[in-house]
């Protein structure tokens, strides 16, 4: 009795979904995954504001049925940059008969997308006297495995998202205004959808002496995080330098640039008592 309740259920979930449009997700074991034109519609619909032309590359089918896996290698035409992607067919999440197609072309798109923006976050920031790690330098910096003390906590120095480095001089009103234009290259039209399918992006800062070209001594600074779900004034609220209460986006700008300036005066002091 207790099964046929379960399989009850199951099926009125499953009525829901077909209902509510879901029904293009589910289908059986020895179906096809999304085709690569599906893929290019769901990325196309998704990304709309980013207006991406995108064209198929390559299809690989990595396994056969049942519960296929194809891979698709794509290119936006009009952003310039390639991905690829996974389209797999797979056992459903809820408690349904039958399986479920899936795809990771939103979050591959998402994270090509904000690779493809680091020389425009190189030159933007250097504009500021400031430098970005290229994409190869990022990802030699996270290998490096170095390491950072937090109170009694060893952290990675490098860990993710975007690394920026400043030295003497550097001031808070360049900063905040560096993380403005991160925040409006990243949300495109003031769309979160990149950030949301990205699970937000780190932006790290670092101050390097200005002697000093080896960007595994730098010093850390501060973390500023982007989220696909807040304005800009929500945005500098949860972030570092802010007051739970305040709303004026004028003050709440001023007080990350304040609170930056002091880690970069911290970061100084501690740069100098380092043996040379």
């Amino acid at each position: 009795m207790k099964n046929i309740s379960l399989l009850c259920a199951a099926f009125a979930v499953l009525g829901t979904l077909i209902l509510s449009g879901c029904s293009s997700m589910l289908t059986t074991e020895g179906s096809a995954p999304y085709t690569v034109d599906d893929v290019i519609d769901i990325v196309t619909s998704d990304f709309a504001v980013c207006k991406p032309h995108i064209v198929p590359v390559t299809t690989q089918v990595e396994k056969e049925k049942p519960f296929q896996r194809n891979t698709y290698v794509l290119y936006d035409e009009a952003n310039d940059f390639t991905f690829s992607c996974n389209a797999v067919v797979r056992r459903p999440t809820l408690p349904l008969p039958g399986a479920q197609r899936d795809t990771n072309a939103a979050f591959a798109y998402a994270e090509a997308y904000a690779a493809h923006l680091n020389p425009q976050i190189c030159s933007m920031t250097a504009q500021y006297g400031f430098c970005t790690a290229t994409a190869e330098e990022s990802a030699a910096l996270i290998q490096s495995k170095v390491k950072r003390r937090q109170g009694n906590v060893e952290l990675s120095l490098f860990d993710e998202g975007d690394f920026i480095f400043v030295s003497d001089g550097a001031s808070g009103a360049d900063m905040v205004a560096v993380c403005k234009e991160l925040y409006d290259m990243y949300k495109p039209e003031g769309n979160g959808v990149i950030l949301s399918n990205l699970y937000g992006r780190k932006i790290t800062f670092y101050y390097l002496p200005p002697a000093e070209h080896d960007m595994t001594k730098a010093v850390f600074l501060l973390s500023f995080k982007l989220e696909g779900r807040n304005d800009w004034a929500a945005t500098l609220s949860d972030n570092p330098g802010s007051s739970s209460n305040e709303k004026d986006v004028a003050v709440l700008e001023k007080n990350l640039g304040d609170y930056f300036e002091r880690c970069l005066h911290d970061a100084e002091r501690e740069a100098h008592k380092r043996p040379l």
